[in-house]
């Protein structure tokens, strides 16, 4: 498929809270796709959810400021285009019910998928981002911290709670980057329930726990799977780091002891300073009970 037929998606589904929806001859079980950097295909009770839309290709993949670099913090990053060092692998779908964003940062929701989705598709958003990403023209709908939204879909039901996402253990640069998103995606169907935490830009910090513990989801074995962010992103630059480094996602999986562990938000972008191999380490040394899922990308795994 073409990656730029993209998202045309015309009535798609009930959720509570008034979004549209639409009848799809059902796909059993629950699966994700890793696109590259927090890009995720998720199929589940007949349902397709996309997770923070990134499409561009190649040297200037997307334009942001440089957060590895030092600036002045009043006068803000160096605005600068992104590379990237991997094959899009494309889209399996046309047609979406829902896009989940974590946070509007162009990293996570870049100009050329801006510029190709529909704006009247479904879209779930931190409160943080609502006004921007509705200034922009997309019909988005904020979930607060704790909120849940129920959605109907053909072979079940889905429930997406919104929970703390921390940019940075540094409480004045969180403030500054603005509360995002992770997520809590509940699938109920007639073979159970499967339970997937998307952290988000987010360390393990205090408000993130006691949210988990607050959802029910913070011992053993209750998560089929928990989707980290890596990268190290920040390092040296003038807010120090902003997204977790290897060590930071197996002490994170460690505290949760998931059924397994898929981390994303690494390798794509020239962004990122620390690929998953940090990750493998540890998991290698902890010998833990949960899982490491290191797919390539665009692989389809089932859970």
């Amino acid at each position: 498929m073409n990656r730029r037929q993209l998202l045309k998606s015309g009535a798609a589904l009930t959720l509570s809270g008034g979004l549209p929806a639409v009848v799809r001859a059902a796909q059993p079980g629950v699966s994700l796709r890793w696109l590259g950097g927090a890009m995720l295909e998720i199929e589940a009770a007949g349902l397709r959810v996309l997770t923070d839309p990134c499409l561009g290709e190649g040297p200037e993949a997307f334009v942001m400021g440089d957060p590895n670099e030092m600036f002045d913090l009043a006068r803000g990053p160096n605005i600068k285009s992104h590379a990237r060092l991997t094959p899009f692998p494309g889209l399996r779908y046309d047609r979406y019910d829902l896009v989940l964003l974590s946070h509007a940062h162009e990293d996570h929701f870049d100009q050329a998928a801006q510029a190709w989705l529909d704006p009247q598709l479904p879209m779930l958003v931190p409160q943080h981002d609502l006004a921007a990403v509705r200034q922009k023209g997309f019909a988005a709908s904020a979930l607060a911290h704790g909120e849940m939204r129920r959605i109907e879909g053909p072979e079940g039901v889905l429930r997406i709670t919104a929970l703390p996402a921390v940019h940075s253990e540094n409480p004045e640069v969180a403030r500054l980057l603005g509360l995002g998103n992770g997520y809590l995606i509940e699938v109920e169907t007639a073979f159970g329930v499967v339970r997937i935490y998307w952290a988000g830009d987010s360390f393990l910090v205090p408000p993130v726990w006691q949210a988990l513990r607050a959802a029910q989801v913070a011992e053993a074995g209750l998560l089929d799977i928990f989707v980290p962010h890596l990268g190290a992103v920040g390092g040296a630059g003038a807010l120090g780091q902003i997204s977790m480094d290897g060590a930071q996602a197996a002490g994170f999986a460690q505290q949760l002891e998931p059924q397994a562990v898929l981390p994303i938000h690494h390798s794509t972008y020239a962004l990122y300073r620390e690929g998953p191999e940090v990750l493998r380490q540890h998991h290698a040394e902890l010998a833990p009970r949960w899982r490491l899922r290191t797919p390539p990308e665009g692989e389809r795994i089932h859970l």
